[in-house]
């Protein structure tokens, strides 16, 4: 930002080039906005600048953890604790408002929208490992002329039995 000549410059260092601030300092304070000062219409303290968490020890601590955690799941795309974190937002968020206003509305609307993007994830993942009709129809005819060829006549009434009670949905389970 340009210095006014009238107004006296920031005291503070840019991290970026190592170099004296440029910007003007806020009045009343020896540094800028950017490097602490306060508001004197808020009548703030000022000090240093908030800090988003990017940088905060115990907050990268936590994520890495949760990082790890999330690298080493089974199933990388389970979005059930996602799920079901974003509706527990909302319900418990909910039993807190007093008041709705427009902007009630639009925290209510973007967390329903966060909830349906989720559920349209979920969905579109276990489409993609679910299989087509087509894909049944051709399978089951692959294993028709596998047993054709390789399942002796006397024995295919025996393989037909135990390949049923395999895919029955209450049948025995391999996973």
């Amino acid at each position: 930002m340009p210095t006014n000549d009238s107004a006296q410059q920031c005291t503070a260092t840019a991290k970026s080039t190592g170099e004296r601030c440029q910007n003007p300092a806020v009045k009343g304070w020896d540094v800028c906005r950017f490097h602490g000062a306060g508001s004197p219409k808020n009548e703030t303290t000022g000090g240093a600048p908030v800090k988003h968490g990017r940088y905060s020890a115990k907050r990268r601590e936590s994520l890495q953890e949760k990082l790890q955690q999330y690298r080493e799941e089974d199933d990388p795309a389970e979005l059930w604790e996602e799920l079901a974190l974003l509706r527990a937002v909302l319900q418990e968020w909910l039993g807190e408002v007093e008041e709705i206003d427009p902007e009630t509305v639009g925290v209510i609307l973007d967390l329903q929208g966060s909830i349906r993007r989720t559920l349209d994830t979920i969905n579109k993942i276990q489409t993609r490992s679910a299989l087509t009709a087509a894909e049944v129809e051709y399978l089951q005819a692959k294993v028709a002329d596998l047993f054709r060829t390789y399942v002796p006549r006397e024995n295919r009434d025996d393989a037909l039995n135990e390949l049923k009670q395999l895919t029955e949905a209450d049948g025995p389970r391999t996973n």
